[in-house]
């Protein structure tokens, strides 16, 4: 049980004390590294995202023939429908039988479409399963990143649609320079170094391919803005992490003889699931990986406001607006959130808190300007003589503001001259505080 609490202390604590004196850079990113893929990990299955990839495989499912369908029928329009069938196959290499079936529905989807009789409900939903996979994974994006607004109706329309056109576009011309760049390797094979050269780089090629596929996923589908930067990686680790796992599917299949012979030709489907499913884990938790690789710094202590005593928070709160009024009676730039972590050392997670607590009470403003990009900045939001600590405190106290009338009667409990007694402690101790300008606080 000890060594229990010791494990728990050092994960919650411990790991994000070290590193502070580590002068190797390595070590150091190592270090930050460790941090996110924990967080990673706990937070993909204590949040429950990780349950998602069942729902998302079964609106997979339903959306892979009309998905095929539409990028056959842009591909047929550029005359790239072969070449594309050949993706296919090699995308679906494990499921030689689930290629073949899902081609052949989509040619049969075509074929029904061109003479009419799926124009009507077909067409519906067909629509109705593409636009709908698309949904649920943006709201499972957004579940990852905390997203709390939605996309307003004219930018699903608009962002759906074009990324249902943009998707087989985007297929056909993977498929092309993929042609392009066999066609150049054949041709190299005659020189001694860089015919196996080529043949290396054609090897990694469709690794390269689907790690540019997933950063752009992971930029593009949450509901907000995601710095490339932090994409890259977990992109690469997605793409690489699903072409090995395809290759060990690939491999394994000598081992499900027995799960054939009992199913037959069934077996292809809940193997098939098994396959997509596997991949979603992959997909959503190097998503998670991505979200945390941007946002680690709001989770270090895993602590959270609520857990700190009202006395601590106080002291929190008097400490970030000692530091914006000085820095406004300097007259120099006004901090963001993360500047005044760094010259405060409190969290940031709990740092952001109580910047939205000292706006909610009219303390402090919000600003963005074009110095400080993205991050938004603090400022006073009144003179800095009348913002004394006393004031602080009185206003704390007070928050949140209750807007619900409730009909108590302390005095019906406490004798009139306690209640006096203690009214008058407190204007007593509040009028002390009253002449203590916050801004004469800060040392730093």
């Amino acid at each position: 049980m000890m060594n229990l609490e010791r494990i728990r202390h050092f994960l919650n604590v411990g790991i994000w004390r070290m590193g502070d004196d580590m002068g190797s850079r390595p070590l150091q990113m190592l270090l930050d590294w460790t941090r996110k893929l924990y967080l990673a990990v706990r937070f993909f299955f204590e949040r429950g995202h990780a349950d998602y990839a069942t729902a998302l495989s079964f609106s997979s499912m339903l959306a892979i023939v009309p998905v095929a369908a539409i990028v056959f029928a842009v591909a047929r329009g550029f005359g790239l429908d072969s070449f594309i069938e050949q993706w296919f196959r090699e995308t679906l290499e494990g499921q030689p039988q689930v290629a073949e079936t899902i081609i052949n529905f989509a040619k049969s989807y075509i074929a029904n479409t061109r003479n009419g009789i799926f124009i009507g409900i077909g067409l519906l939903f067909m629509l109705y399963s593409v636009l709908s996979l698309i949904y649920n994974v943006e709201h499972v994006f957004d579940e990852i990143w905390q997203v709390k607004n939605q996309r307003s109706p004219l930018r699903v329309i608009t962002d759906y649609t074009a990324l249902l056109f943009l998707v087989p576009i985007g297929i056909i011309i993977i498929s092309g320079v993929n042609i392009f760049i066999y066609s150049v390797v054949d041709q190299l094979q005659a020189f001694t170094v860089l015919g196996p050269l080529a043949k290396a780089l054609i090897k990694l090629f469709p690794f390269a391919m689907m790690s540019a596929i997933f950063t752009g996923l992971y930029i593009f589908m949450p509901n907000t803005r995601v710095r490339p930067s932090k994409a890259i990686i977990p992109g690469i680790v997605a793409g690489v992490a699903t072409m090995l796992f395809q290759f060990l599917y690939i491999r394994f299949q000598i081992y499900l003889t027995s799960y054939n012979a009992i199913y037959g030709s069934f077996a292809a489907l809940p193997l098939f699931m098994l396959w997509m499913m596997i991949s979603w884990y992959i997909v959503l938790f190097c998503a998670e990986l991505c979200y945390m690789n941007q946002n680690a710094d709001y989770y270090a202590y895993l602590v959270k406001t609520e857990d700190m005593s009202h006395d601590i928070q106080q002291t929190m709160c008097l400490t970030l607006l000692a530091a914006i009024t000085r820095r406004f009676a300097d007259a120099k730039p006004p901090y963001t959130a993360l500047q005044l972590k760094e010259i405060t050392g409190i969290p940031i997670r709990i740092t952001a808190d109580l910047l939205y607590r000292l706006r909610r009470i009219n303390l402090i403003n919000e600003h963005y300007d074009a110095e400080s990009g993205d991050e938004p900045t603090y400022q006073p939001a009144q003179d800095i003589a009348n913002i004394t600590v006393g004031s602080v405190i009185e206003r704390l106290d007070a928050y949140p503001v209750l807007h619900q009338h409730l009909d108590l009667h302390p005095e019906e409990l406490l004798s009139e001259d306690m209640l006096a007694t203690l009214s008058a402690q407190r204007r007593h101790y509040l009028h002390q505080l009253q002449d203590i300008p916050v801004s004469q606080l800060f040392q730093g």
